[in-house]
């Protein structure tokens, strides 16, 4: 296993190397997750799921009719009954 350093910007970035996006399949727009484990912060590409889910989603309200103004409307209402 190969050992990259990076350095951080004062807003709190870091380029992550070529090599290591190519071999991860990392691109521009793609989301990462971070972890911590004791001293160390370890990298990886957050997986398809994420979107299988997020299409899951649209499909189900394109079924049933539930549109952005509807779920936002409902929100409303439920944060006014918590209060």
């Amino acid at each position: 296993m190969d050992a990259f350093i990076s350095k951080v910007t004062s807003r709190g970035q870091i380029t992550i190397p070529q090599t290591l996006r190519e071999e991860e399949g990392i691109s521009e727009d793609d989301y990462v997750v971070m972890r911590k484990i004791g001293n160390y912060i370890v990298l990886g590409k957050v997986e398809a799921r994420l979107n299988d889910i997020t299409s899951a989603f649209e499909q189900e309200a394109k079924r049933t009719s539930v549109t952005k103004e509807k779920l936002l409307a409902e929100l409303e209402k439920t944060r006014k009954i918590k209060r």
